[in-house]
């Protein structure tokens, strides 16, 4: 009896020791799983696995609701991001007037475009345009149809009576191959609405098309007013073409050559022996070598290194908004009249600075050395080349239009302006062939056609 009674004791705190000792195990199995999950979510964190909060959004087809979270299968469209939008700058308040020269309020009511990012010759340009906008500075390059080009800036300025830079002691206002100085901006014409020699109010000028060489410092602070964006824009022409212009229309051989030179009279002959000649004589002589990138502000000893003359093109590419081409002319006025929120009338042109034709024609061969003697002009005219028809393509699909309506209303609208041609001289004896205004012409031809009166109005205007 007493053995039984000892067994049933024996057999019972066995039983009690294996339930503690469960329990036990039990407990520390969970008390790891916890600390396990801690060193998890420390790593986690420190590896920046952070969870997203949940974000309160606003309602949309097909998004979640729920800031607790939303069932998968009724959420299959993809959220978006419920990042804030950042406010974007105008580039000025709604309903403020973009004509440099004035506005008509009930014509500018809409709001103006927000600078979204868009392709770069439009990057200042209002997604609709209202009126016309900002100051145009143009680098008037030599010998390119420039003064085309000029003419039609003067023009679009005389009619909305508008401020231009130039040279009080030049006939046309030219700096020409000054090199543009603030200790010299008593030279200028003031705006209008400011006095003579009130030079520390002259600034805010909203055209420049004269001759200079190119001077961002110098331009940035006559044009800039710190409201009104400063469009910067320049014309190129294929180098061979440009180099003969201007080697006749500045009678480079007459400057470079001796008196009894043999070649004087053909122009081939005459081309061949100068470029015969050596650098040094280039180097000083502005037309005689890589003019147009000469004209663009880069010296002639640095052309040298081509290196260094495509750093320039690539300045350029960043400081300039358009860069027309004299062979697409009416490509590149069509992408100007976008760029300035302009209209087709204020295009309108004719040629200007049409030499008499002669008998240029020149082999194959020394147009090949002309080429290779203006290098740095060939590198930026055909970089910029390419660039303009990059710009034709971020135009749109209505450019092809655009460009036809252009050229219809060019030959309906100075159809009648002109009664002919006549041979004129102008600077250095030269001869240019200018049009003839028509009788009763209306008075778009009458500013088409007479660019001088056009220029002395404007001077004085200025106090000329």
């Amino acid at each position: 009896m007493k053995n039984s009674l000892y067994t049933a004791l024996v057999m019972l705190m066995l039983f009690t020791l294996s339930c503690l000792l469960y329990t036990v195990i039990f407990w520390d199995m969970m008390g790891a799983s916890h600390i396990f999950r801690s060193h998890t979510t420390v790593l986690e964190t420190r590896s920046g696995a952070i969870p997203t909060p949940a974000v309160l959004t606003t309602k949309a087809t097909g998004s979640c609701q729920h800031t607790g979270g939303c069932d998968p299968a009724k959420n299959s469209k993809s959220i978006s991001s419920a990042i804030p939008t950042p406010a974007v700058p105008t580039m000025k308040a709604t309903g403020t007037c973009q004509h440099s020269g004035g506005c008509d309020p009930a014509k500018n009511s809409k709001s103006i475009r927000k600078a979204v990012p868009k392709p770069k010759v439009y990057e200042k340009v209002k997604g609709q345009c209202n009126t016309s906008q900002g100051n145009v500075a143009f680098v008037k390059t030599h010998k390119t149809g420039s003064t085309t080009l000029t003419t039609i800036l003067n023009r679009f300025g005389y009619h909305k009576n508008l401020s231009f830079v130039q040279m009080a002691d030049a006939e046309t206002g030219h700096f020409n191959y000054h090199t543009p100085s603030f200790s010299r901006i008593n030279e200028l014409f003031p705006p209008i609405g400011v006095t003579k020699n009130d030079t520390g109010n002259y600034t805010g000028y909203n055209i420049s098309a004269v001759h200079f060489r190119y001077s961002r410092a110098f331009m940035e602070a006559l044009m800039g007013d710190g409201v009104t964006p400063v469009y910067y824009i320049t014309i190129l022409r294929e180098p061979v073409s440009q180099f003969v212009s201007a080697f006749r229309y500045f009678d480079v051989a007459k400057a470079l050559l001796p008196a009894n030179s043999t070649s004087h009279g053909d122009i081939e002959a005459t081309i061949l022996e100068v470029l015969n000649l050596s650098q040094s004589v280039f180097v000083a002589h502005p037309f005689a070598w890589n003019n147009q990138l000469f004209d663009l502000g880069m010296r002639k000893p640095d052309m040298l290194n081509e290196s260094s003359v495509r750093r320039h093109v690539e300045l350029l590419e960043r400081e300039i908004d358009l860069v027309l081409i004299t062979e697409h002319f009416d490509e590149s006025l069509v992408l100007l009249k976008k760029l300035l929120c302009w209209e087709y009338d204020d295009i309108l042109y004719l040629k200007r600075r049409m030499q008499p034709l002669e008998d240029s024609s020149i082999s194959s061969t020394t147009i090949d050395r002309i080429r290779k003697h203006n290098h740095a002009d060939s590198i930026m005219y055909d970089f910029f080349n390419r660039t303009l028809w990059k710009k034709v393509s971020d135009y749109g699909p209505s450019f092809d239009e655009d460009l036809e309506t252009f050229r219809n209303l060019l030959s309906k609208r100075l159809e009648n302006c002109t009664a002919g041609t006549e041979v004129v001289k102008v600077a250095r004896g030269q001869e240019n062939v200018m049009h003839v205004l028509a009788k009763d012409a209306s008075d778009i031809c009458w500013s088409v056609v007479r660019m001088y009166d056009v220029i002395d109005i404007i001077r004085r205007r200025q106090g000329g």
